[in-house]
């Protein structure tokens, strides 16, 4: 049986006990006898091992075993280097991951709530063994990523969302909870899985299914307080939006695939306002999405905010909006157009209306939008005639390939580039490296990934104590986002900052929506004095002058 000092991930220091340490813990003998080491040497250790394993699911595997065995090392070493770190945690490793769930040997970690937990769920999450908790993310995992339903194999999209909102907002891990609600799954291949995890049965529907998450709100409500921050993430379309509407005035909530994707998205967009070629107004844009699934409408509803700031009305601000769904181009009187999509079916012209269901290349040339936003999770849906059609377009067309993982993006930061000659101000949900056009010009692909916004967006909740979320706090933190892009990233088409500078970037996004909250009388806690430095100084930060 292991000493409960060295099982401990948090009080575990590894090789970094001191002589001291292994003395008063009665360590000696059960710690290696080699001299302590610092921090700095066992992330440098760390960093090296990865390098050296073969696959990403396997550095994924390694890094969930450092968290499971020492907490600060895995933090020092995921905050020493973000760009390379967060990919194997989060998108896309961490959906390969979710796929191979019951199969791998991953430590246990975050809470399970199944349906047959119905009417004592208070008591389950009485187990939970921290008594103080900031931030909830809870997904009934139906959506996962672009993967479909994975059931209670999508625990890790919750573990890992709150690794970021750890490592990349600086929220004490020890007050994060991870949540999947096992209501079932309807995926065949996953529920039959001998070795599957969850519950081997059909998901709940119907007023029993939302019986059970209102159960389930009430019950974290009554435990952690009001101003617990509770994140939804990867609900189905038929779930996410309809959840969001009902909950978002009662509870501290919001849902990450909805308003976070829409936060970064539009981020993007303010920074390329920026860039020569552009038109530098928003309200000279006419953007396009493939895909009507509850990202693109979030991200159109954040557009139509931002114009309605800028003193559009919001019946032109919703005209400037339009969507491409399986059935083709979103408009007024087609048939089967739901009541999310409805507010985006404008009336069109007949020569548009003509070319409707022909494919996104006859609609990207009758509609002429500056911006096409990819949130379909179909791999190479923006073909070459598409990418063509933009750049004949546009000057600088703006193409943003936001699904994710990697293989269900919609194309690739190369192919953005080389059918519009370099033209193209290109953005994508997971990462691409950048792209050599010649000897003298290498373009530099934007990571439009929601850990920009959600870490600090959830600092900002926590630390203004905040009731609920509005949209406006949102707005606030794509602004402050977008003001962040230096000139020599626009230079290079890039409309997102340096990933290493996330924490920085988080602090100054938590500054923006603590100003919001206090604008809007929502906060519970006195922030006057608040200021980006004071929330930097108290961020998680294990390597913080050690490393």
């Amino acid at each position: 049986m292991p000493h409960p000092v060295l099982a401990s991930p948090t009080q575990n220091r590894g090789r970094r006990f001191s002589y001291a340490e292994r003395e008063s813990n009665n360590l000696v003998g059960l710690v290696h006898p080699a001299p302590p080491r610092t921090l700095y040497h066992e992330v440098s250790r760390i960093l090296n091992a990865l390098r050296s394993l073969p696959t990403a699911l396997t550095r994924y595997q390694f890094l969930m075993r450092v968290l499971e065995d020492d907490q600060a090392l895995f933090f020092a070493a995921a905050q020493a280097n973000l760009p390379k770190i967060l990919p194997i945690i989060y998108t896309p490793t961490v959906g390969d991951a979710c796929l191979s769930y019951s199969d791998l040997p991953i430590p246990l970690r975050g809470l399970w709530i199944d349906a047959q937990q119905r009417g004592r769920i208070d008591a389950v999450l009485a187990n939970w063994p921290e008594d103080n908790v900031d931030v909830v993310v809870v997904s009934d995992c139906e959506r996962i990523l672009g993967l479909g339903d994975l059931g209670a194999n999508g625990m890790g999209i919750p573990v890992g969302k709150l690794l970021l909102y750890s490592a990349c907002g600086g929220i004490n891990p020890d007050r994060c909870l991870p949540v999947v609600l096992d209501v079932g799954c309807n995926n065949p291949s996953i529920r039959n899985n001998e070795n599957y995890i969850g519950l081997p049965q059909p998901r709940l529907t119907g007023q029993a299914y939302d019986d059970f998450i209102q159960e389930f709100m009430d019950a974290i409500v009554q435990r952690y307080g009001k101003t617990c921050l509770i994140q939804f993430e990867d609900f189905g379309n038929g779930n996410a939006l309809r959840l969001l509407e009902h909950y978002r005035e009662k509870n501290c909530c919001f849902n990450d695939d909805v308003q976070g994707t829409a936060a970064v998205g539009l981020a993007g967009i303010l920074s390329a306002l920026r860039i020569e070629g552009v038109h530098s107004a928003l309200s000279d844009h006419k953007f396009l999405f493939l895909g009507a699934g509850s990202a693109g409408i979030g991200i159109a509803r954040l557009i139509v905010l931002a114009l309605v700031r800028e003193g559009m009305s919001e019946e032109d601000a919703v005209k400037k909006c339009f969507f491409v769904d399986s059935r083709g181009l979103v408009y007024q009187g087609r048939e089967n157009v739901t009541q999310a999509k409805a507010t985006f079916a404008h009336e069109i012209e007949d020569d548009v209306k003509a070319v409707a269901g022909d494919g996104l290349e006859a609609v990207v040339k009758a509609l002429r939008p500056t911006a096409l936003i990819g949130v379909s999770t179909i791999p190479g849906s923006f073909t070459e005639g598409v990418i063509k059609q933009m750049g004949e377009i546009n000057e600088r067309p703006l193409i943003f390939a936001l699904s994710n993982p990697t293989s269900k993006a919609e194309c690739t930061a190369e192919a953005a580039y080389k059918h519009t000659d370099g033209r193209a101000i290109f953005a994508s949900g997971s990462p691409f490296a950048p792209v050599k056009l010649d000897e003298r010009r290498t373009l530099v692909p934007g990571q439009g990934n929601n850990s920009y916004i959600f870490p600090g967006l959830g600092l900002g909740i926590v630390t203004a104590g905040a009731r609920h979320v509005p949209e406006s706090m949102l707005l606030a933190a794509s602004d402050s986002l977008s003001k962040l892009v230096d000139k020599e990233q626009l230079a290079v088409s890039c409309v997102y900052p340096d990933l290493n500078s996330l924490m920085d970037i988080s602090a100054h996004i938590a500054m923006a929506v603590c100003e919001e909250a206090k604008r809007l009388g929502l906060n519970e806690k006195n922030v006057n004095d608040i200021t980006v430095e004071k929330i930097r100084a108290q961020m998680y930060e294990p390597g913080r002058g050690l490393m």
